[in-house]
């Protein structure tokens, strides 16, 4: 009887065991999947159920409908978006017929292309002169705030993330995502650098994650700012076990001045941007978080760099994306004239050391 009893034991622990492995593959293939793209399908989904009052799955037919229906009052991007995203529902519900796929759901998007197709309105590039005006701002409220723990060192932070955003050509994803052990600070090198890690970015599907590397700025460095940033809130930067800790580089500070343990909200960054450039005395109407991405592309352009090296260094996938980023760095004719007249521009920046080099 306690050799039945024993063998049914090992039989539930071999269950509960192999359980814990399809549990954990599970867990494994759902953090495969992109957050926001999965919040994506999802708003995709409710927008075509709950608000236009559709079913799933549907025909060609039917999708072909939706899309006449919210032509020309949502964007045409919009639109070219909540097809695919419908499309790939169907395919990952297993339905064999893929209303996406329809010649119908295909002429008309080219129709609606045509007829309400405008160009995609871009955040404005932030030109290094703007960023140098908010970091004296940030300078001068750390300098006068000293005795108030929240100013102080939401001026520090703020600097620190600001550089980090521009010189990386980070996403507001990727730079609220980084966390104190993914920065690496070499004072000791023959050349100062800093290595950041992004664990997770847009175009890294496979999650192998990215080390970028900076050289120190004789001005308006990242390395120094973040340095500044995390002696200041988070009591020096010599402790082992912390510069090897998850906690947020970029965490919340309370009215009170204490460090929170989470990570900015992501909606909050866009909103923080826009207040910085404000408060420093720039119309921020037309700027954004991703003002920031725009603006290095134009200042690595400028500098003289390659469309391949900024592609390479902002983590662009082909030339295309890239050159939808430029501020009219395209244009042929302001090229021919500049060879013509035996002189380009100018980098924006002297004082870099990497840019004279």
């Amino acid at each position: 009887m306690n050799k039945q009893s024993d063998q049914q034991d090992a039989l539930h622990q071999g269950r509960a065991a192999e359980l814990d492995i399809l549990a954990k593959e599970a867990a494994i293939l759902d953090a495969s999947e992109s957050v926001n793209t999965r919040r994506a399908i999802e708003g995709a989904v409710n927008h075509f159920t709950l608000e236009y009052g559709g079913l799933l799955p549907c025909t060609g037919e039917q999708l072909k409908n939706y899309l006449v229906r919210y032509a020309g009052e949502l964007s045409v991007a919009t639109l070219e978006q909540r097809r695919v995203l419908l499309g790939r529902w169907h395919k990952e519900n297993g339905f064999a017929t893929n209303p996406n796929d329809s010649e119908l759901v295909r002429q008309v998007m080219r129709g609606i292309r045509r007829k309400y197709g405008r160009k995609q309105k871009q955040a404005r590039p932030a030109p290094l002169r703007l960023i140098h005006q908010v970091v004296n701002w940030l300078d001068q409220q750390a300098l006068h705030n000293t005795e108030s723990p929240p100013v102080f060192r939401q001026a520090l932070r703020d600097k620190a993330m600001l550089l980090t955003s521009f010189w990386f050509g980070l996403r507001s994803s990727e730079l609220i995502g980084l966390r104190v052990c993914d920065v690496t600070l070499h004072w000791d090198a023959e050349v100062p650098y800093m290595e950041l890690y992004l664990a997770k970015s847009k175009t890294d599907r496979e999650g192998l994650g990215q080390v970028k590397k900076l050289e120190s700025l004789a001005n308006l460095c990242p390395m120094e700012a973040i340095r500044t940033w995390l002696e200041a809130g988070f009591h020096g930067v010599a402790r082992p076990t912390f510069l090897n800790s998850d906690a947020p580089l970029f965490a919340a500070v309370s009215r009170w001045g204490e460090i929170s343990s989470q990570h900015i909200h992501p909606n909050s960054v866009n909103k923080m941007i826009k207040s910085l450039f404000q408060k420093a005395g720039v119309d921020a109407t037309e700027y954004s978080s991703h003002s920031m991405r725009r603006g290095v592309a134009n200042w690595i352009i400028d500098s003289g760099a390659s469309v391949a090296e900024l592609t390479e260094w902002i983590g662009w996938r082909d030339t295309r994306t890239a050159m939808r980023y430029l501020d009219g760095k395209s244009s042929l004719p302001s090229k021919i004239i500049e060879r013509h007249l035996g002189a380009g521009r100018a980098p924006l920046l002297t004082t870099d050391k990497t840019a004279d080099e």
